[in-house]
């Protein structure tokens, strides 16, 4: 062992030292053609392996956010430069033997050789792994396919959204945010300088049905569970609109609600037409009402009246006086006509 350490000691001390060697040209019968071919060879394949690494190393650092297996790349440069060293040390030794060096040089070759087969292995599952270009390709095809027919369906989903007067609410009651979809603001038809948040969203509530909306509020929070719910709002035109609330509540790990999600549709057609039915069927009601009873007093007065009239004999005084009753009664009914007549003419109009 102390022979071996003495020898290494040597050898790195006289690394550079080549009076103990012969040099090419002094090695063995060379020509001029010979030695020259040779010499040129080895500085043409020297030049082009330095040459190499020069161009990956360019290539690493313009590609260095988008590079994968950078380290590949740079043992590859690293192995080839080394080589690319070893026949440069090699035309070198026609005129300065230096074999220590060149055995070094070769010691180093070999190292990095053998770190890059390792580190090919390794990645080799990882590069098979990945697509080929033509693979790519369709991806992106496949990709681009399945953009264009989201976006058309998301087209048609916005126009069902316009078509149904409907939008989408979310409350994230964690970070106190109110998030609404376009839709949602075509519907409520906010001024763009308006932000609404869960504080100022009653302000455009119709006052009348604050309570109302505080009230479902409080009973989402209460049951964790959400009701359906009609609510009036004033929109930012100062008109009324009538929303139908549906909505759903995610809670957390702890059972305490996290987000709230609903849809608004703008109902205030189908409230009104709800409306103006319920307020027919009560004028239908009050004239069945007056039928039923008004009509019904002076017809049992004049039938009354008629049974009292003495038909044997037309001269009888009594007789004026029914007649005046019947005249009376007779008079009563026609405004009661005209009263059922006028609701009548109400319920066609509306």
């Amino acid at each position: 062992m102390a022979q071996l350490a003495n020898d290494i000691v040597d050898f790195f001390r006289k690394l550079f030292e080549h009076s103990d060697f012969r040099s090419f040209w002094r090695n063995g019968s060379w020509t001029h053609f010979h030695g020259w071919l040779y010499i040129i060879s080895d500085l043409l394949i020297w030049s082009a392996y330095f040459v190499i690494p020069l161009l990956i190393l360019f290539y690493i650092i313009t590609r260095r956010q988008r590079l994968r297996f950078s380290g590949l790349y740079i043992l590859f440069a690293s192995f080839i430069l080394a080589c690319g060293a070893t026949y440069f040390v090699d035309a070198l030794m026609f005129w300065i033997p230096v074999y220590r060096f060149s055995a070094l040089i070769r010691l180093v070759t070999g190292i990095i050789s053998w770190v890059t087969v390792f580190y090919v292995f390794k990645i080799i599952p990882v590069a098979f792994s990945l697509r080929t270009p033509e693979e790519l390709e369709t991806e992106i095809r496949s990709r681009e396919h399945a953009e264009d027919e989201l976006l058309r369906k998301n087209e048609l989903l916005l126009e069902a959204e316009k078509i149904a007067k409907l939008g989408y609410l979310q409350w994230d009651v964690i970070k106190e945010k109110v998030l609404l979809s376009d839709a949602a603001k075509h519907v409520l038809e906010l001024d763009e300088t308006i932000k609404i948040t869960h504080n100022n969203f009653t302000s455009i509530v119709y006052p009348e049905d604050v309570k109302h909306l505080e009230k479902m509020i409080d009973t989402i929070f209460i049951k964790k569970f959400f009701p359906d719910f009609y609510c009036r709002i004033v929109t930012g035109k100062n008109e009324i609109k009538h929303l139908l609330v549906r909505g759903e509540v995610t809670l957390d790990d702890n059972g305490m609600i996290n987000t709230i999600n609903a849809t608004l549709q703008d109902v205030t057609e189908q409230r009104l037409y709800i409306q103006k039915i319920q307020q027919q069927n009560q004028k239908l009601k009050d004239i069945a009402w007056i039928q039923s009873h008004k009509v019904r007093s002076p017809v049992a007065t004049i039938m009354g009246l008629i049974q009292l009239f003495n038909k044997q004999d037309p001269a009888d005084p009594i007789n004026l006086q029914v007649l005046d009753g019947i005249e009376e009664a007779a008079i009563n009914l026609d405004e009661v006509i005209k009263e059922i007549n006028s609701k009548t003419e109400t319920v066609k109009q509306s």
